[in-house]
């Protein structure tokens, strides 16, 4: 088990943001790589409850239960970082690591969710 003095840094931590570029140009990478499919779902969401809205046959139940299918790929993508989080081992990671950890999570989420069941849905 580490030990931890006070005024000694943690290993990971460094001195006036050293070396965290790489994580942040990661995480937005990745945020860059998932706007666009986010986008696509989210103009597909509202076309979705547009369309179901107009037709007689269909509640705003099942509309508002297939929006919110839409929404369970990026939630659950974040969901499991945030989990990692209860481990005291990852919270004394870099912070901008974590970040690119997250944006991940949503890409992740968003492009198993996209492949799955949006594309084949849109045929």
């Amino acid at each position: 088990m580490a030990q931890s003095y006070p005024g000694r840094p943690w290993p990971t931590d460094r001195p006036g943001g050293a070396r965290n570029w790489p994580w942040v140009l990661l995480a937005v990478v990745q945020l860059l790589v998932a706007a666009p499919v986010l986008t696509l779902m989210a103009f597909a969401g509202l076309a979705i409850g547009i369309s179901g809205l107009a037709t007689d046959g269909t509640t705003t139940g099942a509309v508002l239960l297939r929006l919110l299918l839409l929404a369970t790929g990026p939630a659950v993508g974040l969901l499991l970082p945030a989990l990692a989080l209860f481990s005291p081992a990852v919270r004394r990671v870099n912070s901008a690591a974590l970040f690119a950890l997250f944006c991940s999570g949503l890409l992740v989420g968003t492009l198993v969710e996209y492949f799955v069941w949006v594309r084949p849905a849109a045929g």
